[in-house]
C-alpha cells in the first residue's frame, strides 16, 4: 500500500484512513515507547484498538500533529 502526500479528510464513504503503529514510527521520528507515553500523557494523537493486539491511528489526526509541530517552532523563531 502507498501513502500519498495529501490527506483526505474523508473517502467517498465517510471513512478516515487508519495507519498502524509501524507506519506511524516511519512518518514520526520516536520510539515506540516514547508514542505510547506521549498518548497517555495526552500530546499524541489517541490511538484505537481494531483487533487483539493491534492499534490503529486516524491518518489525519497524525498530519495534524505534524503541522502542530511546525506551528510551535515557526511561532519561536518569530
Amino acid at each position: 500500500m502507498t501513502e500519498t502526500t495529501e490527506v483526505k479528510q474523508d473517502n467517498d464513504d465517510g471513512i478516515r484512513p487508519m495507519i498502524s503503529m509501524s507506519q506511524v514510527l516511519k512518518r514520526i521520528p520516536l520510539s515506540r515507547s516514547t508514542i505510547e507515553r506521549k498518548v497517555k500523557e495526552g500530546t499524541f494523537p489517541h490511538s484505537y484498538p481494531i483487533a487483539p493486539m493491534r492499534v490503529g491511528f486516524f491518518l489525519d489526526e497524525i498530519v495534524e500533529w505534524q503541522k502542530q509541530l511546525v506551528a510551535k517552532a515557526a511561532a519561536k523563531a518569530a
